[in-house]
């Protein structure tokens, strides 16, 4: 690597190449990623998308020349770590590169679609320049070394930091240097104009192995007097946030360094050379350590390039027309023939002021006075700070429907229109010594008064169901607090409630106060009711009782306006529409299975069984079959005490099987219609017990 190397980026547009168009091409990795992409103009207006290009790798397209658009790229999923994901290439050169380390996430990547005005120069190679027409252009001679430099005021030069080293890193005094002004040929002593230095201020945290933050600053013994030779404009934050150092944008670069590196040939003129800035990324193909302070221009194989002798020089860029300085040559290829870096100076915005005083930024105070104006307000009053030796104060008021604004001097009325809200912004620019300073702008907000659209009415639902509160309120800035039966229980930017499962805790009375700039306001109380839902929690268990007794089962419930249906044996009861029921002086018709269905707002539930014997009067506690009736013309009952299962025969007196019922369980009613009338012998047994029982069918 070089640390002798020239460079310079313009963004000179012509009527003419406005109407051209630019080629593009975008690669993408195939499987190194999940992801999408698109193309956005300088309005953020969507131009191209990748649904017109499906499972295409290598796409290509048109963009109007001379304009700033964004690749946009959503990125769900990294599959390959460090690697390449997206390139992005105008006219054939690289600009952009997009690699794995970008991560996961939503990503805007500025470009420029620069065309070339000059394709043939070069400063490696040779293309002549005149002073007049880079006037900022200085050649510096530190000691035996040579540099460029540029007139950044009739006083101060900028250049590169390693420019005021000698090979040994060691400073070179300021009593050793001196720069040469306003000349096509500073080696010719006939000439320009050469001026001493007097001060040398190198860049605090200038690091010498890497270069970052490689930049310094020569003071003069002596203002600068002399024909083309006439300070540039610095670069600003400002502007490259805007986008003139995007990656595409075309430079010009200048110098005097050597034209041709082997053998070597320094140039009888100045020397020129348009670049593209290309991403840091994309010139780390070539690169593998890029400091954070540089910009990297050029091509990566060509011989466009500046070189030995042409470090500390100016990169220019056009900035709304008018010519800025934006890098200072830093290092390259020993060859002159790849991508090279270059001082990103608005990094350095606030060094370079603070070390000159020089005003890189000329920028209007921001205007005083009400940011918030409420819906109805007539008129505003905003005062701007004084600025020494300015001559007008230009005030202005955007959008045009929101109001007219009256300036004088340091102070200004806004007279709003009676219809408009919304956001407006108060402008200001200054006029000083012929210069007119950036416009700065006061944002306010006209804002609606707070006020009530809807709320919410009375609510009745059943528990374990979502419920939502809102409140929706127009205004500006608003704040809502809740409060639950006068208790405050949330407070924030929202108007919704959202209860994902209501509890009957959840009911009460509801209202929300909304604050904001304008205004406060209190909804109307609304009532939220929470119904239990309906559940069984507990039944009677299986029950014996003897003959003549009185039996009650009861079932304990929860929920809301429930009713009852018990049931026998699957067939409802006309008495059993409470939550007990009343079994009085029973008998072996009472024996059989029991369940009720309850039934509420919240829903119905089934109970579980419960099975009730009838006792006889001589019963013990062993287990018993009881069948009834035994004079029959149809049908008899079968009944054990337990809820074991069992199995029932049916015999004549001479032991001919009639009948066989397995897996009977509490009470069982027997059909016997189809056999001829006589003696039967009925049958009951299980594990436990065994009992016949005679049956006469009639």
């Amino acid at each position: 690597m070089k640390r002798i190397l020239l460079f310079t980026i313009t963004l000179l547009i012509s009527v003419s190449a406005l109407s051209q168009k630019v080629e593009v091409q975008l690669i993408r990795t195939g499987n190194s990623s999940i992801s999408e992409w698109q193309i956005l103009d300088e309005r953020l207006m969507q131009v191209v998308k990748e649904d017109d290009y499906p499972d295409e790798d290598t796409i290509g397209f048109s963009l109007e020349s001379g304009k700033r658009y964004f690749l946009v790229i959503s990125i769900s999923r990294i599959n390959f770590a460090d690697t390449s994901l997206y390139s992005l290439q105008l006219d054939n050169n690289l600009i952009l590169v997009i690699n794995s380390d970008a991560g996961t996430g939503d990503h805007f990547f500025p470009f420029f679609t620069g065309v070339k005005t000059d394709p043939d120069s070069k400063i490696t190679g040779g293309s002549n320049a005149t002073i007049s027409d880079f006037p900022w252009q200085v050649f510096l001679e530190a000691d035996v070394f040579t540099c460029g430099g540029s007139i950044i005021s009739n006083q101060w030069i900028i250049t590169a930091a390693h420019c005021t080293r000698d090979e040994y890193n060691v400073r070179i005094p300021a009593s050793a240097m001196d720069v040469i002004v306003g000349a096509n040929n500073p080696r010719n002593s006939l000439q320009g104009k050469k001026y001493l230095v007097s001060e040398v201020i190198s860049h605090e945290a200038f690091d010498v192995s890497t270069l970052e933050n490689d930049i310094a600053l020569l003071k003069l013994k002596e203002p600068i007097d002399f024909p083309n030779a006439v300070p540039i404009k610095l670069i600003s934050a400002k502007d490259a946030a805007a986008g003139a150092t995007d990656p595409g944008v075309l430079t010009w670069v200048t110098g005097y360094g050597v034209t041709r590196v082997d053998p070597v040939v320094y140039p009888s003129t100045l020397q020129k050379v348009q670049l593209p800035v290309v991403s840091n990324a994309q010139a780390s193909l070539v690169w593998k350590e890029i400091a954070s302070t540089d910009m990297m221009a050029g091509y990566r194989d060509g011989n466009k390039d500046a070189c030995s002798g042409d470090s500390g020089g100016p990169m220019v860029v056009s900035v709304n027309g008018e010519n800025k300085l934006a890098g200072l040559v830093s290092w390259g290829s020993t060859n002159c023939d790849t991508y090279g870096a270059y001082t990103r100076l608005s990094l350095f915005e606030s060094w370079i002021t603070q070390k000159t005083g020089i005003e890189i930024t000329f920028i209007a105070p921001v205007p005083r006075g009400d940011s918030i104006v409420c819906y109805g307000t007539s008129t505003s009053e905003y005062i701007a700070a004084p600025v020494t030796g300015a001559s007008a104060y230009n005030w202005s008021l955007t959008p045009l429907n929101s109001g007219t604004i009256d300036g004088n001097m340091e102070t200004a009325t806004v007279a709003w229109n009676s219809g408009f809200t919304g956001s407006a912004e108060v402008n200001l620019q200054i006029s000083r010594n012929g210069e007119l300073s950036d416009m700065s702008a006061l944002k306010v907000n006209v804002a609606k008064l707070t006020k009530i659209i809807s709320e919410p009415a009375d609510t009745v639902l059943c528990a374990e169901k979502p419920v939502t509160l809102e409140i929706v309120a127009e205004g500006y800035n608003l704040n809502y607090s809740w409060s639950k039966d006068n208790d405050l229980f949330r407070s924030g930017p929202t108007g919704i409630v959202n209860i994902l499962s209501a509890t009957t805790d959840d009911s009460g009375h509801y209202f929300c106060e909304i604050k904001g700039s304008c205004g406060t306001v209190v909804s109307a109380t609304s009532n939220l009711t929470v119904l239990p839902v309906t559940r069984i929690v507990a039944i009677s268990p299986d029950a014996e009782v003897s003959f003549g007794d009185d039996l009650t089962l009861d079932v304990t419930t929860e929920g809301h306006s429930l009713t009852y249906q018990w049931q026998k044996d699957g067939k409802s009861l006309e008495q059993g529409i409470s939550s007990n029921l009343l079994l009085q002086n029973v008998n072996a018709k009472d024996i059989g299975v029991y369940r009720t269905t309850v039934s509420g707002t919240c829903g119905t539930q089934l109970s579980n069984k419960v099975y009730v014997y009838v006792k006889k009067p001589d019963h013990s506690t062993d287990p018993e079959f009881f069948v009834w009736p035994t004079i029959v013309k149809a049908e008899f009952n079968v009944a054990l005490n337990n809820d074991e299962k069992y199995t029932i025969l049916l015999q004549n007196t001479i032991g001919k099987l009639f009948m066989r019922k397995k897996d009977c369980q509490y009470q069982t009613l027997i059909n016997i219609s189809d056999l001829p009338p006589g003696i039967y012998i009925a049958t009951c047994y299980n594990d436990i017990i065994r009992k016949s029982i005679k049956i006469i069918k009639k």
